[in-house]
């Protein structure tokens, strides 16, 4: 099995000298979920540890008193570093690449949540003060979130991944006019959400409830109930037309567009999602199905 990397950067929250990367090939073939690695010397050196490759971090973790706090599990990891190619940009790019020992980043989280759990001796101490120090500095974020914005994973593949979502999770009806969306859009939305891309979605199918929400149910009164009128299901439980074309293009994307203006302003306003929620549903209230409104009137 061959692994490459083409995604490096230094986790300057972790130390000046602590590399990570991310793993994005498997025998020649993209991962959609690339593992993100730390390699053994920038392990060393973020515990504060001096040596050539890393073997320091090997030797302190393989002592009684430290050992007897890994379990068997997290032991075979230690001791069996995932090995991988680092293809890089510019001059290294067109070589063979460089050959790395690393390890999981999970796994350098369970190291360091074993050394606190240990016995140390006087001269081990600072282990323990470098292992709060960096589970306290990534407290309100992960590792690999790090990694794949720093080394700019996530700005290589957000678009991809932005549409991979779209196309999945938003309704037909939805789908067709997110299209139309300006890019900035996207952006502002997953900033406001308080996540930092994407990528970071454990639950993409979100992105389609706040669109519903944000846009879909605000834009016209009584929308879902006209189109379920005059586009419903049938006996087998399809419907014989997809939603979307039942919307007009000289009057849906008007309002769509001039919506999207108000809230990406409130987006902008806003300091977090709450206060984003706070501001739409005072500006742009959704209309609820007690409505009072003609269902005639919604769409020609």
């Amino acid at each position: 099995m061959t692994i490459t990397s083409h995604y490096k950067a230094t986790i300057t929250q972790l130390g000046p000298d602590v590399d990570g990367y991310i793993l994005d090939e498997m025998d020649g073939e993209q991962q959609r979920q690339p593992r993100c690695v730390l390699s053994k010397r920038a392990a060393a050196s973020a515990l504060g540890l001096k040596s050539e490759g890393g073997s320091a971090l090997w030797r302190t973790l393989s002592r009684q008193n430290i050992g007897s706090e890994i379990d068997e599990n997290l032991r075979k990891k230690i001791d069996n570093p995932i090995v991988f190619k680092y293809l890089g940009t510019g001059s290294e790019s067109g070589g063979p690449g460089v050959t790395v020992h690393g390890i999981e980043t999970s796994t350098f989280i369970e190291i360091l949540r074993a050394i606190l759990k240990a016995k140390l001796t006087e001269t081990q101490k600072f282990l323990a003060q470098r292992a709060q120090d960096m589970l306290i500095a990534l407290a309100n974020t992960t590792l690999d979130s790090i990694i794949y914005q720093e080394s700019g994973y996530w700005k290589t593949i957000e678009g991809q991944r932005v549409a991979d979502i779209l196309d999945k999770y938003l309704q037909d009806h939805a789908r067709k006019w997110a299209k139309t969306f300006p890019d900035e859009f996207w952006v502002k939305l997953i900033k406001v959400k308080g996540y930092p891309s994407y990528v970071a979605l454990n639950r993409p199918a979100f992105v389609g409830h706040w669109v519903n929400d944000i846009v879909y149910d605000r834009l016209v009164p009584c929308a879902r109930r006209k189109l379920d009128k005059i586009n419903p299901r049938l006996p087998a439980g399809y419907r014989k037309n997809k939603h979307h074309q039942h919307a007009t293009e000289d009057y849906g994307l008007p309002e769509l567009k001039a919506h999207l203006i108000k809230v990406m302003a409130y987006m902008d306003a806003a300091a977090n999602d709450t206060q984003f929620m706070r501001m739409l549903n005072r500006g742009t209230p959704k209309f609820g199905d007690t409505y009072e409104m003609p269902l005639d009137d919604v769409y020609n």
